[in-house]
């Protein structure tokens, strides 16, 4: 897209720029393979509900067996798209990459929380106040999956908010506070430029224009009032995050618990496996929930 200072919009310019983009194709299908997952839950509860029942077995059994192939494979799907997801939120969005590995401090070999305890007393990013109360981390695991490098440097929201880093591409990152006051240079010549329009004066015009264009990837920050409002909730970002995961990763053992059973021929005398995936539906939408 490009913005349009003459009709204030930003309009589209490339389409299959949009629908190719990596960050558009990875979330639209890790979007509706998550959806594909709630189904296949919602369907193996139901049909336990059946057998608990005892109420159109073969059917019910059937329907559990269609249900668990297909939410087998779009789990696994999803956590694949997922990580290519998480990639590109590396790439376009490390804030919440930040917030969601409650990540403060960047650094070099950056590890992947893989159980931690926020701690509640951090309120700033540059309290002094140690994130976590504890943590357990796969060594390195962060940067392979954000930079697919081991030792790649990972910024932390401190380093986010005051920059000075060197990025992929060799450039250093500005700090949020070069950012807002580039913002406002944008705000500032967008205004000069549609008043130059509006009073024919080309010249101004013009000179607005390229100011405008030099700064418009930062316009909106030129909103933004403290520093601090740049940086999301981390508790609900981390949390809900892992809730994700966990939950994927749960459902990827409870689709094949059931397709062993369905085929062993076990499953139908099984009550207390009936009620887990009766207490399973649930879960699907808390996960999709915690991704969103």
């Amino acid at each position: 897209m490009e913005f349009n200072p003459d009709t204030v919009r930003n309009e589209m310019v490339d389409f299959w720029a949009v629908a190719t983009s990596p960050v558009a194709v990875n979330k639209f299908f890790h979007t509706v393979l998550s959806g594909w997952v709630l189904g296949a839950i919602f369907v193996v509860g139901v049909s336990a509900w059946f057998l608990l029942k005892k109420r159109h077995k073969e059917f019910a059994l059937q329907s559990i067996k269609i249900g668990a192939i297909f939410g087998l494979v779009s789990t696994l799907l999803s956590a694949w798209t997922g990580d290519g997801s998480g990639y590109q939120v590396a790439k376009t969005q490390p804030m919440k990459l930040a917030a969601m590995e409650g990540y403060y401090e960047g650094r070099e070999g950056a590890g992947l929380v893989a159980v931690g305890l926020l701690n509640p007393d951090k309120e700033k990013y540059n309290d002094g106040k140690d994130p976590f109360i504890f943590r357990v981390e796969i060594p390195q695991m962060l940067s392979l999956l954000a930079k697919r490098e081991l030792n790649a440097f990972v910024p932390g929201v401190k380093d986010i908010i005051e920059g000075g880093y060197v990025q992929k591409d060799g450039t250093v990152a500005l700090s949020a506070a070069e950012k807002i006051e580039r913002g406002k240079k944008a705000i500032a010549a967008l205004a000069s430029y549609r008043s130059a329009k509006k009073e024919g004066n080309t010249a101004t015009a013009d000179s607005a224009y390229v100011t405008l264009q030099e700064n418009m990837a930062y316009f909106g920050y030129g909103y933004i009032k403290d520093v601090h409002h740049l940086v999301p909730n981390v508790p609900i970002t981390f949390y809900a995050f892992r809730i994700m995961v966990m939950l994927g990763f749960y459902f990827i053992l409870f689709f094949a618990v059931v397709l062993f059973l369905v085929y062993k021929d076990k499953l139908a005398e099984m009550k207390w496996m009936h009620w887990i995936a009766l207490l399973t539906i649930p879960l699907g939408y808390i996960a999709a929930e915690a991704g969103g």
